[in-house]
């Protein structure tokens, strides 16, 4: 078996109230024999469950979420002064 770490960043933006994130994740990526890949998420020190799967708004809980590259909500920000 073999473990990587890796920090991969991503925005959110919920289609519903409008709300918009960013979190970046630690990630420890492990194949094993078979070359099957498991993918273990971190935020904060917290084990947590993939951030691609099943989203949820921190604000209003709605399940209708964009995920973007990293930097499109902190660049949106920077348009709406």
């Amino acid at each position: 078996m073999h473990t990587d770490h890796v920090q991969r960043s991503y925005s959110f933006a919920c289609l519903d109230c409008g709300h918009g994130w960013e979190d970046t994740y630690d990630i420890d990526l492990t194949v094993d024999e078979h070359s099957r890949i498991t993918a273990v998420y971190h935020l904060d020190g917290r084990r947590v469950p993939s951030p691609l799967q099943s989203p949820r708004c921190p604000a209003c809980e709605s399940p209708k979420i964009r995920i973007m590259r990293p930097g499109r909500v902190t660049a949106a920000r920077r348009h709406e002064g």
